[in-house]
């Protein structure tokens, strides 16, 4: 499937089908292949799980605008279905972002989210966090919307406003709505801290100036959990369990690893891990060893 048809069959998905929308935040191409195998109908790439498993290091603008798109590359290879990415704060001013965007699409992305933090950025649910003027974020968000009419009109510019934290709910609201009349085709309010504010941002933006709406939920970080049921009913498009993938890798890896090296190798624990046969499935096996029968010569 073509990239243009892959961002094109995304946005009809996104502005005319029914349903809400329910994607994984995944951090490399196993990660994304895992969810795809689980149902998700669309991953998104997460900054936050590429700092973790590049670097060991966490999420406050330690990786470069490169390090970033070859991660999406990696993701978009990897899976037949739709990646969205973490486009951070663009990675400099509105000239940066024009390029940003630009490698992106390139990098098989369907659409970003650009950020107003300043640099270096931090996750949106850490403290400490600051923003850039509303003024200087226009400029970004229209250097990204120029970039993507320029390669691709169907890839999707995500505003996300790290303003609650910074600057109080009432200005991420209003950043929020100035985003919409810019012309930007989601928007993300970042770290809603109160059920009320969830509510307040879906049927202000949602529902009343029919934008798609992205939530983002993380087990343990500022927002409260909803359901998706819930997160739809109160106007929300898009959902994202944001860190479940990566948190999941991380405890399991840790217990079971513990546990090898405290007891050894053995099949005692082989319902707990993949089959050496159920992995060379996933990462495609079958499918070299059919392309080594047909172009590499028999041996005998």
């Amino acid at each position: 499937m073509s990239q243009e048809s892959k961002t094109a069959r995304f946005r009809r998905r996104l502005f005319h089908e029914p349903g809400i929308v329910i994607s994984a935040g995944v951090y490399d191409a196993l990660s994304a292949r895992i969810c795809e195998l689980a149902g998700f109908e669309v991953v998104h790439h997460s900054g936050f799980g590429t700092a973790a498993v590049q670097l060991d290091m966490p999420d406050v603008g330690l990786l470069s605008m490169s390090e970033m798109a070859h991660q999406v590359a990696a993701i978009s290879r990897a899976v037949q279905i739709p990646v969205l990415a973490d486009g951070d704060n663009g990675f400099g001013n509105a000239i940066n972002v024009y390029r940003t965007v630009q490698e992106y699409i390139h990098a098989g992305a369907v659409g970003m989210f650009l950020e107003d933090q300043v640099i270096p950025k931090r996750c949106g649910h850490m403290e400490g966090k600051q923003v850039i003027s509303w003024e200087e974020m226009e400029g970004k968000l229209r250097a990204g919307m120029d970039a993507r009419d320029q390669l691709d009109p169907n890839f999707l510019i995500i505003y996300r406003t790290d303003a609650i934290a910074v600057n109080g709910f009432e200005d991420a609201l209003e950043r929020a709505k100035r985003a919409i009349d810019l012309g930007v085709d989601m928007v993300f309010v970042e770290a809603l801290e109160t059920l009320p504010q969830i509510e307040r941002v879906g049927k202000e933006l949602g529902i009343q100036r029919k934008i798609p709406l992205m939530l983002n939920l993380i087990e343990g970080g500022k927002t409260p959990l909803v359901s998706f049921r819930e997160a739809e009913e109160m106007g929300y498009r898009y959902v994202v369990a944001a860190l479940t993938c990566l948190f999941s890798a991380t405890k399991a890896m840790l217990e079971q690893m513990k546990h090898v090296r405290a007891h050894g190798v053995s099949l005692d624990y082989a319902d707990r891990i993949v089959s050496f046969q159920e992995f060379t499935q996933i990462v495609h096996l079958p499918t070299i060893k059919e392309m080594e029968r047909r172009y590499l010569p028999r041996v005998y």
